[in-house]
């Protein structure tokens, strides 16, 4: 009897075991899903709304974004290229889901409509790990453009009817006129949404607002908080109580871009609403420290468009950024990438996502043909990129600058062709940029390099330009560009020169072409000398040049 009791005991202890076994092995299951080593249990994104990537550039250069410097230093800092509208309902509808608007139907501030079922960083997070085990939070400065409204209809009073006409006829520059024409009266733009007559009274549908159908899986939705200190605040406090779960939060600062429409993009409010940005940053990644997170969580800094330089508004601002220190990523990128990118880093599987992503893992290779932004009239010809200074010196050496020279640079960049030429040579130089950046650049270049008294910078498009008085010409366009000059570098006096690093001038035949190899990293670069008349090939006569005077 005593063996048969005691054999009983062992195998309700051996049950026992089991049980709390398989429990543990649970456990470890749910760990493993949630927070496993190779995956943060956490992220937090943060939205620098309408924060200019140069002006970005440009803070971080004078040492005013220590935060932001930070995170960097732990991690990244990748460009971002927008496709599509720079706005705000476009852009955090796109970086939140990954999609273009055809799938979202979010297009911009005045066409949207609430994101499909399940699309959204929030759902796909929330649906993978399971709502009672994750936590999504979003902690918003704005309301509208970045809202959760029901939809809803009203009625059309009579005083709607004419502004509904500016709305069918949006984009047109009658609409632009009457807009501007409310704007001074005070007069608010007609709501979004369609027309329908319901029993002979004319109603306006408004869609719901992107974020609508998202909030009901969420934790959290709170918007319309508008200042920094209130959303950085708020998030705190979020953080203590939601601290034992695994969460994603979003956190959309909204200073930036109301002092870039209230006070433009290069005001000292624009500077200071980003120095505000990267304070409460900082503060609430200090709050994940206090709670002991921050080796399981990654911090994402992005925007949803920058700003038009040195306008107060975005309507052609594609170039932002994101920052993390999640070293993997390894790219620049697009807009609708940072969704990929995130929730690949939870552990989610991309590849079974429908419909498919239209964003990239920015830690994948992109093999995408290169994004698609639209250009606007007024905005530099080309991408500035700068000259290294072995090639500027190289430049001035085959123009054979002296002292009694007026050099012209024709897209001066931040200054170094007329800086270098000013204290090398002697002469008097003056730089033209179509950029506010750009001429704000290269004047703090001849500031700091002492040359104000030989040389000067203008904000003008070259090709209004009379060039008759330059004795040395520099250029560092593209040859179509190179050609379209050709009318005013006609008029140079004889025997002056042009020099353009990397591009000649279809139909116009050099004096000579220079190879030249970097000392600084050995590659092969080309230079073309001209001086005036031009020898043009149509010119020619029996295919024979014509006899050149005037040169030196």
């Amino acid at each position: 009897m005593a063996k048969c009791g005691k054999g009983r005991q062992e195998q309700a202890i051996l049950k026992r075991a089991t049980f709390v076994l398989a429990i543990l092995s649970m456990m470890l299951v749910v760990s493993s899903s949630i927070g496993a080593s190779d995956h943060p249990r956490n992220i937090i994104l943060f939205g620098w709304d309408g924060a200019q990537r140069d002006h970005v550039k440009e803070c971080l250069g004078r040492k005013e974004l220590p935060n932001l410097q930070k995170l960097i230093d732990e991690g990244t800092f990748v460009e971002i290229d927008i496709e599509g509208k720079t706005d705000t309902k476009a852009g955090w509808s796109q970086i939140l889901s990954g999609y273009y608007p055809e799938v979202t139907g979010v297009y911009n501030n005045r066409q949207y409509r609430p994101i499909p079922k399940g699309l959204s960083v929030f759902e796909r997070l929330e649906a993978h790990f399971g709502p009672d085990k994750f936590v999504t939070v979003a902690v918003i400065g704005k309301s509208g453009n970045v809202g959760a409204a029901a939809p809803k209809k009203t009625k059309v009073t009579k005083e709607d009817q004419n502004p509904q006409a500016d709305a069918t006829n949006a984009g047109t520059k009658k609409a632009a006129g009457n807009q501007a024409k409310q704007a001074k009266s005070g007069k608010k733009r007609p709501p979004q949404g369609n027309t329908i007559v319901d029993k002979s009274v004319r109603y306006r549908v408004i869609p719901g607002q992107p974020f609508y159908i998202a909030k009901n899986s969420m934790d959290l939705f709170e918007n319309g908080l508008k200042e920094d200190e209130k959303v950085g605040t708020r998030t705190i406090e979020l953080l203590e109580k939601y601290k034992n779960k695994p969460f994603f939060f979003f956190v959309h600062f909204a200073e930036v871009d109301h002092a870039g429409h209230k006070h433009g993009e290069n005001s000292k409010e624009y500077n200071d609403a980003l120095i505000s940005n990267d304070l409460w940053t900082g503060k609430i990644i200090d709050k994940v420290k206090e709670l002991g997170l921050a080796d399981k969580t990654e911090f994402y800094i992005t925007a949803d468009h920058g700003f038009n330089e040195d306008k107060s508004g975005h309507s052609f601002a594609p170039y932002v950024f994101l920052a993390t220190n999640n070293k993997k990523v390894n790219r620049s990128g697009r807009r609708q990438d940072v969704a990929p990118t995130i929730m690949e880093a939870f552990g989610l599987s991309l590849s079974e996502f429908k419909p498919v992503l239209d964003g990239v893992s920015l830690t994948r290779p992109d093999n995408r043909p290169p994004a698609k932004i639209s250009l606007e009239t007024g905005k530099p010809d080309v991408v500035y990129v700068p000259t290294p200074q072995e090639v500027v010196d190289k430049m001035l050496e085959i123009a054979k600058v002296t002292k009694d020279d007026l050099l012209y640079d024709l897209g001066c960049g931040d200054g170094r062709f007329v800086v270098t030429a000013a204290k090398r040579y002697g002469c008097r130089a003056v730089g033209y940029d179509i950029s506010p950046r750009r001429v704000r650049e290269s004047l703090e270049n001849v500031k700091k390099n002492n040359v104000e008294h030989l040389v000067r910078i203008e904000q003008r498009d070259i090709f209004t330009l009379d060039l008759s008085k330059a004795d040395v010409v520099t250029l560092f366009l593209l040859p179509s560009l190179n050609v379209k000059l050709i009318p005013q570098l006609d008029k140079l006096k004889p025997g002056s020169r042009i020099v353009s690093y990397r591009f000649g001038t279809r139909g116009v035949v050099p004096d000579k072409t220079v190879s030249f190899t970097s000392p600084r990293d050995g590659s092969q670069q080309t230079f073309y000398l001209w001086t005036t008349p031009l020898n043009k090939v149509w010119m020619w006569k029996n295919g024979q040049p014509p006899a050149r005077t005037g040169r030196r």
